[in-house]
């Protein structure tokens, strides 16, 4: 999995200030937390992200208000000591619930009070399961090393064929999420997943999919840098595309 880069800056506090200057709407978050003592929080502001706090995880309880910025859908990553990792979307007056299993990387969770946040976790049950099948199939090639040439050609053809299997059941979990709840901005995250090192989305096939997409977003949320950035990125591949 692969970790958010952080682009902290001396800034970031007066950042923090400006946008929760004009609300003191919050979201409220209230989760049950099980093998990480410590999370950061970070919170997604447009192409970078800024730290937040540092909170301990105290019996297995996580309870706090996380602020809402002016645009008033906000986007936090919650990294645990653990190395595991999720994304929150918080409106005003969210009330987000549930349980975390946070002891391994591949967080795995069940949460509910924020359809920004109930969209994330639709949109990474088909990373869990891809990432999951990922690691079964490193651990049997680790286990058969010792394999002979011609049983190792057989598994890694039906390693791949599995793997062919699960990248195209991942395309068709994610659109059927993002398809059930179209302007939901939380789909922008699910238009840069992967399944090993294979982009689910790719202009060559999908750049009428994602402008629509995209068209939407903007519509419905024209001044949020999260709908213009993703706009913008598909203007740029579109223009990148032969013919164009």
């Amino acid at each position: 999995m692969k970790k958010p880069f952080f682009r902290a800056a001396l800034w970031a506090s007066a950042l923090f200030a400006s946008l929760t200057a004009c609300t003191s709407d919050h979201g409220q978050l209230d989760v049950t937390i099980e093998g990480a003592t410590e999370a950061i929080i970070v919170r997604i502001e447009g192409d970078h992200t800024v730290p937040w706090d540092t909170v301990a995880i105290s019996d297995g309880q996580l309870s706090l208000d996380l602020p809402v910025d002016s645009t008033l859908q906000t986007f936090y990553y919650l990294l645990f000591d653990t190395g595991g990792s999720m994304r929150l979307g918080i409106q005003p007056g969210d009330r987000i619930a549930g349980h975390i299993q946070a002891s391994t990387p591949l967080t795995d969770y069940t949460i509910e009070g924020s359809v920004l946040s109930e969209q994330l976790q639709a949109l990474y049950r088909p990373v869990l399961r891809s990432s999951l099948l990922l690691d079964s199939l490193d651990q049997y090639r680790n286990a058969h090393r010792s394999d002979s040439t011609e049983g190792s050609l057989a598994r890694e053809q039906r390693h791949f064929e599995r793997l062919e299997s699960r990248y195209l059941a991942h395309r068709k979990e994610i659109l059927a999420v993002m398809a059930q709840d179209s302007t939901n901005l939380s789909n922008v995250f699910g238009f840069f997943q992967q399944v090993g090192q294979v982009p689910i989305f790719r202009p060559t096939t999908d750049i009428g999919m994602m402008q629509a997409y995209a068209d939407a977003f903007i519509k419905a949320y024209p001044t949020h840098p999260l709908a213009q950035i993703f706009a913008q990125e598909v203007a740029r591949m579109s223009n990148a595309m032969p013919g164009q």
